[in-house]
């Protein structure tokens, strides 16, 4: 899983990050559970991303942005190119950066007292 964060780590700005998120979401059908959690993590990792108020950690800054570059990419590649299969192994990759920082994630939901989620 570093490895995929490694080839994935860019540069980019919170507002062209936001805009391929959405363009993104709007083409993932939430279907299944998976995708629907897959969903919600991502917007979540953008939300703490995008919190200027939040000081979040430079690693967890450097492995949310790879992994929503990963999402927002697409792969040539053929589990990739089957709907809903393909979005397995990004579940997986979000998963892994989510479990990894934890902490991080629930420092911010205790300074942050009403957050509300978008689902869909």
């Amino acid at each position: 899983m570093e490895e995929k964060l490694k080839k994935y780590r860019r540069d980019a700005s919170l507002k062209e990050l936001g805009k391929l998120l959405e363009e993104k979401l709007r083409c993932v059908p939430p279907t299944m559970e998976y995708v629907r959690n897959l969903i919600l993590d991502v917007k979540m990792f953008f939300r703490l991303l995008s919190d200027e108020e939040f000081d979040l950690s430079p690693q967890a800054r450097e492995d949310f942005t790879s992994a929503l570059v990963y999402f927002i990419e697409d792969k040539d590649s053929i589990p990739d190119r089957i709907p809903l299969i393909g979005y397995w192994d990004d579940y997986r990759l979000v998963k892994y950066v989510k479990t990894k920082h934890k902490e991080e994630i629930e420092r911010y939901f205790s300074q942050v007292k009403h957050f509300i989620a978008n689902y869909f």
